[in-house]
């Protein structure tokens, strides 16, 4: 968790370290030492595990019933702040580098992840992996306490002070090519986690161990293993979405291509109607072959407006399947996170590390057990409209991909028969000749696209995990 909008001392826009003094020492932990915290909705400390008491210093005495910003470092923007309560207190999940201080004024980095949690919050840090994407956004929490610096200067607020570094830092993600702080947790998170577990962090063993908490590790390793095809998962998905976004643009950039067609195609129809019409002036006694050509233009344009019609529609509907996507990924990764922090905790216990009598040890498993269990059902509903969706836009794209390529012969034939009657050089003429240009390649980008989005499988695993699950829960009820 993280503290709320207002920062609790002045401090939070000063030199953390003061005036030139050498910076605080860094508390280092291992990527396999995943921690967690969680509060009640005003943000002060229910429970938390070892490895948070080891990094802040602080015994869990002084910790449970305070507020989360004990642990707030005067590097961190109140803006940030101000941004991920809006997102949790909105349902979502919030996301964030930070850094936090020790008691004794040192201060460790981390990945945090934060969700709702049953009347509170439920916050996952976890070492960071993308360590250049970490330092560009501690680059530019940097600027943006120079604009909360420059508000309180100018007398402003604290609520003023944070509305200001939280504008200031929605221009930072933008330049690091983020729509919002919603867009930045469904991608960080995806790749902050497929990192993790490229870097070998996984759920720890304890063979030998019994009872009731070994169960529950014991789950949580089956869990991890029946989701291993979906982490694999995460890049293709994440050049599925890529894909996506290209097309998206693509088709909108056809869109209007076969617009002008359309127009240029219209004005040649018009400059051969008026060459017909001069040389039937003339007395040459018939039209020049205009009349053909507006018959053939017809069925022409009638083509052209037919695909028009169908690519109209599926930019939108190919961008709502890149949210699905990214939806999915992001569900894949989360479910990851909270099935990996809840198998190591299981494993700090029986390990000794940490007590299932102090802090209510049950009830952090508990916690993180729902919160799994909430990740599943979010899983489940997105992959759901991802089946739907694709099937929707894999069919349409299939269908508009033959029509553009059924386009050319027609076209092409069209602009002989407007140079039969004199018309292809006119300029209108050759707009439409360069609008056509060796046909529509974009169509076999449609088809491949099609085939890419019917290729892509996510394995149903709802009902095998609910199992897994209820067992968890078995095993923790005997606990209490």
């Amino acid at each position: 968790m993280t503290e709320r909008t207002e920062p609790t001392q002045a401090t939070g826009l000063s030199d953390p370290a003061g005036g030139g003094a050498p910076p605080a020492p860094e508390r280092a932990f291992e990527a396999h030492e995943i921690f967690f915290s969680t509060t009640d909705a005003a943000g002060r400390i229910r429970r938390a595990n070892s490895i948070f008491m080891r990094l802040s210093g602080y015994p869990r005495g002084a910790l449970v019933g305070r507020a989360h910003n004990v642990v707030r470092h005067a590097v961190m923007p109140a803006g940030l702040f101000r941004g991920v309560w809006e997102d949790i207190e909105a349902g979502h999940a919030a996301s964030a580098y930070i850094t936090n201080r020790a008691s004794d004024g040192g201060q460790y980095r981390v990945f945090a992840t934060i969700v709702p949690s049953g009347s509170g919050y439920l916050s996952i840090r976890t070492l960071p992996q993308l360590t250049e994407q970490r330092d560009a956004f501690e680059r530019a929490y940097g600027r943006v306490r120079e604009v909360e610096a420059a508000s309180a200067a100018l007398g402003s607020t604290r609520r003023e002070v944070a509305a200001a570094g939280q504008a200031a830092l929605g221009r930072e993600l933008e330049a690091l090519g983020y729509e919002s702080t919603v867009d930045f947790t469904r991608r960080a998170v995806a790749s902050e986690v497929a990192a993790l577990v490229a870097a070998g962090v996984g759920i720890p063993s304890a063979e030998g161990a019994e009872g009731p908490v070994a169960r529950v590790l014991a789950e949580m390793h089956a869990i991890e293993e029946a989701t291993s095809d979906h982490l694999a998962l995460l890049d293709e998905l994440a050049r599925l979405v890529r894909l996506l976004e290209r097309r998206a643009t693509e088709i909108r950039a056809l869109s209007a291509r076969l617009a002008e067609l359309r127009a240029a195609l219209r004005a040649t129809r018009d400059e051969v109607a008026r060459l017909g019409a001069a040389r039937a002036g003339e007395g040459a006694g018939a039209d020049g072959g205009a009349q053909g050509f507006e018959e053939h233009y017809r069925r022409v344009d009638a083509l052209v407006l037919e695909c028009a019609e169908e690519l109209r529609p599926l930019a939108g509907q190919v961008s709502e399947l890149r949210g699905d996507a990214y939806s999915v990924r992001f569900a894949i990764a989360l479910m990851r996170l909270h099935n990996l922090a809840s198998g190591f905790f299981a494993a700090q216990i029986l390990a000794g590390d940490d007590d299932v009598a102090e802090n209510d040890a049950v009830g952090s498993l508990e916690e993180l057990t729902s919160a799994l269990n909430e990740g599943i059902s979010r899983l489940t509903d997105h992959r759901a409209l991802l089946e739907a969706r694709r099937a929707l836009v894999g069919g349409e794209l299939d269908a508009v991909a033959e029509e553009l390529a059924a386009t050319r012969g027609p076209l092409t034939e069209l602009l002989t028969e407007a140079a039969a009657v004199d018309a292809g050089q006119s300029e209108a003429a050759r707009r439409a000749a360069a609008l056509i240009g060796d046909g529509f390649p974009e169509a076999r980008d449609l088809a491949d696209l099609a085939g890419a989005i019917r290729d892509l499988e996510i394995p149903a695993l709802a009902a095998e995990i609910q199992e897994r699950i209820t067992a968890v829960r078995r095993a923790l009820a005997e606990l209490r």
